[in-house]
């Protein structure tokens, strides 16, 4: 059944107080099949307050549209409504240390996840930019800034996570660790719950990196993923924690002895039943939960050609994909898998003059040196051809198919953008809530 009428003034008549006051409105007038024909046709945000109203219109909402909502025959586009990143605020007098190359001048010196060494004695900040429903930004053309504490104060959690502590974003599930008690938090920004889960009893260190691993178009089942590397054997343990049975497993994989000593870069990417990360070896890490297995794949660019910048790896309209830049081009690589085991070949998707692309444009401010001005990708949109790219001053986005480049977010005056080693966490809204169990 199809309808044509406006949504509007239905949302505004059940939110009015002489509704939700009374036991009677659309709930008890129109057949369930017209009513979930309106409501899946409302945006998200909308959606869970109506959730609200009445417990006919809770059970309705919760066990019936958002499952269909999020089935895949008839799941909606996955719009990117927000961005976590990283932002650094320095001291004037040091950039005459940091002056690496004329493109990349911010990025001298990096060890996993900690900060440049220059940089050590500086604050660490985070921030969420926030778009609307349909992925445009907001307002007079900009998205709007959330401070860190602003942000995730809404968010529930028993504790005040540092920027560090946000490990991985995944389909609309973002993965906390306390670094005081080590145990862990999945939580779900849109319906501001939370899920505790304790570090398995085995484990005898108490902070490992950890992933996420959630794709609801194919199961409601998230996994979180620890990372525990055994030096003297060369080998990998991945403890995998599964919501499907709310426990801990242990999996110990063979790894190449040359990797196993390598950092690895946060964010994970959850592809196709695998964990992606990319190494300080300049190799893509492919981890795949099903078989447990690891193997690395070489990246398209070398160190040398890269001038050790290491780039962007990211879901893009669908398909993994890795940027990375070779003079003043920017290249984009998809992986494609070769027969049924997990190798596969880089293939050459798009290749772009990226100064010419931003000239003209305020990309950094007097501050900096004189040679400041950089641009590089920082995020992909998962459900479209959109690559966000970052600057010292301001976060752009790129549309590869009309080519359309927009000023997004602009810094604050004392703040800048750290560069390709800190990407941006991509974050999608996910309606389902979790229930008593942990699960969804």
């Amino acid at each position: 059944m199809e309808l044509n009428c406006p949504l509007q003034p239905i949302i505004r008549s059940c939110s009015s107080s002489k509704w939700r006051d009374s036991n009677y409105g659309i709930f008890l007038v129109l057949p369930e099949d017209i009513l979930m024909e309106i409501l899946c046709r409302v945006p998200d945000k909308p959606l869970v307050r109506l959730k609200c109203l009445s417990k006919p219109c809770y059970f309705l909402i919760s066990r019936l549209c958002i499952p269909i909502m999020s089935s895949p025959p008839t799941a909606r586009p996955r719009h990117v409504v927000g961005l976590y990143f990283r932002t650094w605020k320095l001291i004037k007098k040091e950039f005459q240390f940091v002056t690496r190359t004329r493109q990349h001048p911010l990025l001298y010196y990096f060890s996993g996840d900690s900060l440049p060494k220059y940089y050590s004695r500086e604050r660490k900040l985070g921030h969420y930019a926030s778009f609307n429903e349909e992925g445009e930004s907001s307002g007079d053309g900009k998205g709007q800034i959330f401070g860190w504490g602003e942000c995730l104060g809404s968010y529930g959690l028993p504790f005040m996570p540092q920027p560090d502590d946000l490990l991985d974003c995944c389909n609309g599930l973002l993965l906390f660790v306390d670094t005081t008690t080590s145990d862990y938090y999945v939580s779900n920004p849109l319906t501001k719950q939370y899920v505790l889960i304790p570090r398995p009893r085995w484990s005898q260190q108490e902070y490992l990196n950890a992933a996420l691993a959630f794709e609801p178009s194919k199961s409601t089942c998230y996994r979180v993923v620890r990372f525990e590397r055994i030096m003297k054997e060369r080998s990998l343990v991945l403890h995998i924690y599964s919501s499907g049975n709310g426990s801990w497993s242990r999996h110990s994989v063979q790894q190449d002895p040359y990797e196993s000593i390598q950092v690895w870069f946060r964010p994970s990417t959850y592809f196709n039943g695998a964990l992606f990360r990319l190494s300080l070896s300049w190799h893509l890490i492919q981890i795949d939960l099903e078989e447990f297995s690891v193997c690395a794949t070489e990246l398209p660019l070398t160190f040398g050609q890269s001038k050790g910048l290491i780039g962007c790896l990211g879901v893009l309209k669908g398909q993994l994909c890795y940027a990375n830049e070779d003079g003043n081009m920017m290249n984009i690589w998809s992986f494609e898998k070769e027969g049924c085991d997990n190798f596969g070949r880089w293939v050459l998707r798009y290749n772009i003059n990226i100064y010419d692309l931003t000239r003209g444009l305020m990309l950094c401010r007097d501050c900096g040196p004189p040679d400041s001005k950089w641009v590089g990708p920082i995020a992909f949109h998962p459900s479209s051809n959109i690559v966000f790219l970052g600057t010292p001053l301001v976060i752009l986005r790129y549309n590869l198919d009309n080519n359309m480049l927009e000023e997004l977010i602009r810094i604050e005056n004392d703040l800048i953008l750290p560069g390709c080693y800190y990407p941006a966490f991509t974050y999608v809204r996910y309606l389902a809530p979790f229930n008593k169990e942990g699960s969804i």
